[in-house]
C-alpha cells in the first residue's frame, strides 16, 4: 500500500510541474502576452462604451418632450430626421447650443432645444436633457459667436443679426464638417455655406463652371464650396481694392460711390464698412481712383477633404492675410489682393445642390483671433459636453 501511494504522489507532482511549466512558457511568449493585453483593453473600452451610452439612455424620459419654456415664442435650434433616438442624442451632444432634444418615435424627427423644459406627452414622444458637464474653458464671446449648432439640411440666418467686424477685414469663421457621400451631385459645385448674394426660395444652384457661379454670386463675404469632380473645398472671399493707380501713388484723396437704389452719389476715403461717411456729396468731378470688386479664392483650394471623418476648419482673416487651420493646425496662409467686404447680407447653409454632409458649431467672430485663441475655438467647436 505504501508503494502504491508513493507512486500516486509522484505522478501527481510530475503532472503539476508540467502544468506550471506549460503556463510559464505562455507568459514568456511576447506575442501571447500582447494578445492578452489587447483583449483586456478591448473589454475595458467596451465597458466604458456601455457605461457612457447607458448613462445617456438613463436620461431619456418616455412620454415627454423638451421644448422652449415659452412655447408661443419657441424656435428649435435644429430639426432633423434621425433613424433612432441614439442618433438624435448624438446630434444634440455634438451641438454646443443644444441643452436637450425631443424625439418623435413615429415620424423619426429629432428636435434640438436650448433653454427648454420637460412636458408630458403621449407615447409618440421621448425627451432627453444633456447632463451638466464641466464649465467650458473657452471665451464667452466665442460661445456667443456660434451661428448654427447643427444641421444636415438647408438653413437661412438673418444677416441683420450677425455682427459686422470690429475693424474692416478682420474676422474669423470656424465650423465642423463631416462629408458622408462625396458623389452626391457629382459634377456641380456643391454649396456648403455662403454669406452674401441672396438665394431665392427654391433656387437650385447648378454650376459646373466657377466663372458662371461668380457671375451670379459675386458677393461672398465668405463662401465655402466643394469642387465638382474632386474632394477639394474652395473658400471664396469678395474683396474691394483701389484700381487705376500705380504703386505708391494716390491721385485722389477720396473715391466716389453711388447708392444703387436712389442713385445718390457721395465721396468717401473708405472703400466700405460701417463707418463710411455718406454725407459728403461730390462736386461732379469723376475721380481717377475707382473701386474694384472681385471674388477671390485661396490658391490650390483645400485639398483631399477626408470622407466619413469629422474635420474642424478655422478661417482667420487679418486684413488681406488668410490663415486656414485643420483640427487646430495651420495648413495654409494666403494673401488676398484686396480688403474683404462686410455688410448685412444673409447667411445660407447647405442649399441645393449640396453634398451629403453635416455641419456643426458654425461660428463667426467679428475680429481677427490670435494663435492662442485657436485652441479655445477648437475646444468649443468640438465640445460634446
Amino acid at each position: 500500500m505504501s508503494n502504491n501511494n508513493s507512486s500516486v504522489r509522484e505522478i501527481d507532482f510530475t503532472s503539476r510541474t508540467g502544468f506550471y511549466n506549460k503556463h510559464k512558457n505562455i507568459f514568456s511568449n511576447s506575442i501571447a502576452v500582447s494578445l492578452i493585453v489587447l483583449i483586456g483593453m478591448v473589454f475595458i473600452a467596451y465597458a466604458f462604451y456601455v457605461y457612457y451610452y447607458s448613462a445617456a439612455d438613463n436620461n431619456v424620459q418616455a412620454n415627454s418632450s423638451y421644448y422652449g419654456k415659452d412655447i408661443t415664442l419657441y424656435q428649435p435650434i435644429f430639426q432633423e430626421s434621425a433613424n433612432t433616438i441614439t442618433d438624435c442624442i448624438n446630434m444634440c451632444q455634438n451641438d454646443i447650443t443644444c441643452d436637450g432634444m425631443t424625439y418623435n418615435n413615429k415620424t423619426q424627427i429629432c428636435t434640438g432645444t436650448k433653454n427648454g423644459q420637460i412636458r408630458n406627452e403621449n407615447s409618440d414622444y421621448s425627451a432627453w436633457v444633456k447632463p451638466l458637464g464641466k464649465p467650458s474653458s473657452a471665451s464667452k464671446d466665442f460661445a456667443k459667436a456660434v451661428l448654427v449648432g447643427y444641421t444636415k439640411s438647408f438653413r437661412l440666418l438673418d444677416g441683420a443679426k450677425i455682427m459686422n467686424p470690429y475693424m474692416l477685414g478682420n474676422f474669423c469663421w470656424a465650423f465642423n464638417i463631416t462629408i458622408y457621400d462625396f458623389y452626391k451631385n457629382y459634377g456641380s459645385w456643391r454649396h456648403i455655406f455662403h454669406k452674401g448674394t441672396p438665394i431665392t426660395t427654391g433656387q437650385i444652384l447648378s454650376y459646373q463652371s466657377w466663372e458662371n457661379l461668380v457671375q451670379d454670386f459675386p458677393n461672398q463675404q465668405i463662401g465655402v464650396w466643394l469642387a465638382p469632380f474632386t474632394n477639394n473645398l474652395r473658400i471664396g472671399i469678395t474683396t474691394t481694392s483701389l484700381a487705376n493707380r500705380t504703386y505708391g501713388s494716390y491721385p485722389d484723396a477720396f473715391v466716389e460711390k453711388c447708392d444703387s437704389v436712389s442713385g445718390n452719389c457721395f465721396i468717401t476715403d473708405m472703400p466700405s464698412g460701417k463707418w463710411t461717411d455718406t454725407s459728403r456729396a461730390g462736386d461732379g468731378t469723376i475721380p481717377k481712383t475707382q473701386i474694384s470688386t472681385n471674388l477671390e479664392y485661396l490658391d490650390q483650394d483645400l485639398q483631399n477633404i477626408p470622407i466619413n471623418t469629422p474635420l474642424n476648419i478655422i478661417v482667420n482673416v487679418y486684413n488681406t492675410v488668410v490663415e486656414v487651420y485643420f483640427n487646430g493646425k495651420i495648413v495654409k496662409v494666403s494673401q488676398l489682393g484686396g480688403t474683404p467686404v462686410s455688410d448685412k447680407k444673409n447667411l445660407y447653409v447647405l442649399n441645393e445642390k449640396t453634398v451629403n454632409c453635416e455641419i456643426s458649431n458654425l461660428l463667426f467672430y467679428p475680429d481677427v483671433v490670435k494663435k492662442a485663441d485657436i485652441a479655445s475655438i477648437m475646444a468649443l467647436s468640438t465640445s460634446t459636453n
